[in-house]
């Protein structure tokens, strides 16, 4: 009893010592950011004082007299551009540099000096080339430093894109025009040359566009703040008569331009006109896309889309459900002939199998829409009908009883269980 007595007085005796040596150099430790109150008072402001008193006053300190943004201005595609920005150390120790990453490899940054003594200066030079197809440009480079304020600083350039000639519409798209109606376009040309420039008799990349075509050209009063930088501007229009055969267009229309006094300049030198190799004598293209469907058409969807050579395609997939499956699309009729035609179904294959209903029409503007309803019904066998050859669908006829109008067929793709 007494051994154990004394065994415990001792083991109390040790537990005592340790405890006052782990307090005497672990308990008071004091935070870097000094003692913290756990009852809300510390704050980001007392918190940075508390850790400023431990920072050393010998720091190099960055100043950037001009900013670290520039904005260029205009340039065009692919030019190449400059710019300086100065780095000043105002601490008083060394200042050592280093160019980081960049958010584009058309953006380089190169550095005079990277070490810079308290009181000197050093320039950061940019590069950049425009590549961007978007109206704005905008890149950026990183400098690193020792200055623990400033860890990294990021140079900025932005600017404003523009090319010699900008065109409002770039594209020209006149999207479905039925054979019998004329085709009108319309496009602004934005000169941001120098030097004056006269458009010349624009055309089209197609022979049989352009006999069908005619041409304005009007000068145009600049009133709008997105193109308040051109120099000039210029109205085209373009009317194609009748006549260019179905299916889809994908021609180009290229307005040739020549600087004021080219021309007296070559008249001058005996040339009858201007050389297609003179600088001065260049051209504007603006791509022109649409369609020439017939006067009897169909409106597309994900199902129902248009064939090269006339015609559409509706397809039903493989189906597994059992009974009837309908589906319901537009058949749309334009044009001068559309009030002295009247549409019906005609032939319907595989009979028995596809049914169709044309409704009456709708008028809609410059088109009459019918409604066409059409069912499939499966039959005691299997039906495939999936397009391997021209004559592996089922059929739609659409017809009129106007011969200016001519049928339309509409192709039924599907997989047909039996019922």
């Amino acid at each position: 009893m007494k051994t154990l007595l004394a065994c415990l007085i001792v083991a109390g005796i040790g537990a005592a010592i340790a405890y006052n040596i782990n307090e005497s150099n672990y308990g008071h430790y004091e935070a870097h950011f000094g003692p913290i109150d756990y009852e809300g008072k510390t704050t980001a402001a007392n918190a940075m004082a508390s850790l400023k008193k431990d920072w050393s006053e010998d720091v190099p300190k960055v100043e950037l007299p001009d900013g670290n943004e520039y904005d260029f201005g205009i340039m065009q595609p692919e030019e190449e551009g400059e710019h300086t920005f100065t780095v000043v150390n105002v601490g008083v120790a060394p200042l050592t540099l280093k160019i980081g990453a960049s958010t584009c490899k058309c953006t380089v940054g190169t550095l005079e000096n990277e070490s810079l003594a308290p009181g000197e200066k050093t320039e950061v030079k940019m590069s950049w080339t425009v590549k961007t197809n978007e109206t704005t440009f905008g890149q950026s480079a990183e400098l690193r430093t020792n200055d623990p304020t400033q860890v990294a600083i990021r140079f900025e350039i932005t600017g404003k894109v523009v090319r010699q000639v900008q065109l409002v519409p770039e594209t020209l798209t006149f999207k479905e025009v039925a054979s019998g109606e004329p085709i009108e376009l319309e496009l602004k040309v934005y000169s941001y040359m120098s030097d004056e420039i006269e458009l010349d008799q624009p055309k089209f990349s197609s022979d049989e566009m352009n006999e069908l075509a005619e041409f304005e050209v009007t000068p145009l009063e600049i009133d709008d703040e997105e193109h308040a930088e051109a120099t000039q501007a210029f109205l085209v229009k373009a009317s194609i008569a009748p006549g260019l055969e179905q299916g889809s267009v994908s021609q180009n229309l290229v307005m040739p331009f020549h600087k004021v006094g080219a021309i007296a300049d070559a008249s001058a030198n005996g040339e009858s006109e201007l050389n297609e190799d003179d600088e001065s004598a260049e051209s504007i293209v603006a791509a022109v896309t649409g369609r020439i469907v017939g006067v009897l058409s169909m409106l597309e969807s994900t199902k129902l889309t248009g064939v090269s050579g006339g015609g559409y395609i509706y397809d039903f997939g493989k189906i597994t459900e059992p009974g009837p499956q309908k589906a319901k699309a537009f058949v749309v009729l334009k044009g001068p002939e559309r009030d002295k035609t009247k549409l019906s179904i005609g032939e319907v294959t595989p009979e028995g199998v596809v049914e169709a209903k044309l409704n009456d029409p709708i008028q809609n503007g410059s088109m009459s829409l019918y409604s066409l309803e059409f069912t499939l019904t499966p039959g005691d066998e299997k039906i495939d009908r999936l397009g391997m050859n021209r004559e592996d669908y089922g059929l739609v006829t659409i017809v009129s009883d106007n011969p200016n109008v001519p049928s339309m067929k509409l192709r039924l793709k599907f997989s047909l269980p039996a019922r």
